[in-house]
């Protein structure tokens, strides 16, 4: 599914995690609702961003409820860490968290 999102993927022998460079996405510019915390429906807010390695996390959180970690966090500048040792349930939501951010940023 990254792969086909159009994520760079590194080769995994075994673990808990993959990681990724989201090759595809980087210079996108996107529109975002951005929801105030303690505010309603009409509260949010549209904001556009120009993708890049360093907001390209919380642009997933925000537009899909997915939390990875980002190159900060792997010590691989540029590339994204996704947790896959998650129940089955979990890991579809994950799944189609990743195909919805790639219809709001490519499509």
């Amino acid at each position: 599914v990254l792969e086909k999102s159009g994520w760079d993927v590194l080769e995994s022998c075994a673990g808990v995690s993959v990681v990724a460079k989201p090759s595809a996405y980087l210079k996108k510019t996107i529109k975002l609702k951005i929801s105030s915390k303690g505010e309603d429906s009409q509260g949010n807010a549209t904001m556009e961003i120009t993708l890049d390695d360093s907001n390209i996390r919380n642009a997933i959180l925000e537009a899909t409820g997915l939390c990875i970690n980002s190159g900060s966090w792997t010590g691989i500048p540029g590339y994204c860490r996704f947790n896959i040792a998650l129940e089955e349930n979990d890991f579809k939501k994950a799944l189609d968290c990743i195909l919805k951010f790639r219809e709001v940023a490519l499509d």
